[in-house]
């Protein structure tokens, strides 16, 4: 129990860099005209905050937002660079993104490049997706702060490097993400053994595999802000797991997390939070029940794979947030889903080496006590960015 308050004590040192590295992603939609070609960029608005960070006190989000397009789009046609045929217009749409449109004259032809910067260099793990439609068909490529520019020939691929494009996407998209690596090191602390691990890991794939392919596809769309919450639940529930050993610890967790929980249900009532009553219940439900079971001898290793399995249902639809942004085409929309989910399973698979490797290496010269300890510090550090990202995300913060 100790161990698990020292959580407490660095969470408020934690939430700055907790939010310091939140996913990034926008996409743009390009079209070919009989002058040039006309560029339509989407960032969501609460991104586009740090915008202002640039400009001069008083300048509205959308004026920002303009000026970031003036100086970080670059387009170019057979080697000579296209001329902004005036300012881009800007708009806050009704789903929270901002949406940035520009026409661009070209004088010359040939192969089209087009450069975004607009995001990128504020943001070290920002992904672009980029969608051209000329006379030879839709084109697509993928942008990261490494690759800022995209060319595009007449011929060129219809896909962005085709399925590898995908497959390298869901494998930076997991490491890029700190919620799910976090979630993935949380697993590893309350199981021991490879067949207890291998089990645990296979129920989160299981888990994020299924949703990810139904939000894709559209068969479910919950509140993208209530999912990254529960992501965040996610991880101070298995921090918390981790932390206790005793049978007296996890029943007074399970019902002292309940009052929390309902205490915060309360509040949202009243402040207007992200996350509906059935949730909340579900949230108290499964604190209270769960806990109490354990402190009843209930065996965690056993639950592990169902539990790993049903917290992956909620990050696979976090997983889906980037291909639902990219709207990707029906006869490439499988190919794409396949690939990406294929690079998502070879991240987690590079966490857990990692991982597993620096453990070796340390337990070579490192005395137990010191291991001890820094398990301790790791724990408090997944409770205290679960946390914030569990209560800040609730509510909208």
């Amino acid at each position: 129990m100790i161990r698990f308050l020292l959580s407490l004590v660095l969470l408020a040192g934690l939430t700055g860099a907790a939010s310091a590295h939140e996913r990034s992603r926008s996409n743009s939609a390009w079209t070919e005209t009989e002058t040039g070609l006309t560029g339509r960029i989407y960032l969501d608005a609460r991104q586009a905050t740090l915008f202002l960070s640039l400009s001069d006190e008083g300048t509205t989000l959308e004026s920002a937002y303009q000026q970031r397009m003036v100086d970080g789009l670059r387009v170019a046609r057979g080697d000579m660079a296209c001329t902004l045929e005036a300012p881009p217009s800007v708009r806050l749409r009704a789903d929270g993104r901002l949406e940035g449109q520009a026409n661009w004259i070209c004088d010359a032809q040939g192969q089209i490049e087009i450069g975004v910067q607009v995001f990128s260099p504020l943001s070290a793990n920002h992904v672009h997706f980029i969608r051209l439609e000329s006379a030879g068909g839709v084109q697509e490529r993928i942008l990261s702060r490494g690759q800022t520019t995209a060319s595009f020939g007449e011929d060129g691929p219809a896909g962005p490097a085709g399925w590898t494009g995908f497959l390298i996407l869901g494998f930076e998209h997991i490491l890029g993400g700190p919620d799910h690596v976090a979630f993935v090191l949380g697993l590893m602390l309350i199981v021991s053994g490879w067949r207890r691990l291998a089990l645990v890991t296979l129920g989160f794939t299981l888990g994020h595999s299924v949703t990810l392919a139904l939000a894709v596809l559209g068969w479910v769309s919950p509140p993208g802000a209530a999912v990254e919450s529960l992501i965040g639940f996610s991880i101070l529930f298995i921090a918390a797991e981790a932390a206790l050993s005793k049978s007296a610890e996890f029943r007074r967790m399970g019902w002292g997390g309940g009052a929390v929980l309902l205490a915060l249900a309360s509040i949202s009532v009243f402040a207007g939070g992200l996350l509906t009553w059935p949730v909340w219940l579900g949230l108290i439900v499964l604190t209270v029940f769960y806990f109490h079971w354990l402190g009843q001898g209930g065996r965690m290793e056993f639950a592990a794979p169902m539990l790993s399995g049903g917290f992956g249902l909620v990050h696979g639809v976090g997983f889906a947030g980037i291909l639902l942004e990219i709207d990707i085409s029906g006869d490439r929309l499988l190919p794409s889903l396949i690939s990406f989910n294929a690079g998502v399973e070879l991240g987690q698979l590079a966490i857990v080496a990692a991982v597993l490797s620096g453990l070796a290496i340390l337990r070579l010269f490192t005395p137990e006590r010191v291991l001890f300890w820094g398990r301790s510090a790791v724990i408090a550090g997944l409770a205290g960015v679960g946390t914030f990202w569990f209560v800040g995300r609730a509510f909208g913060a």
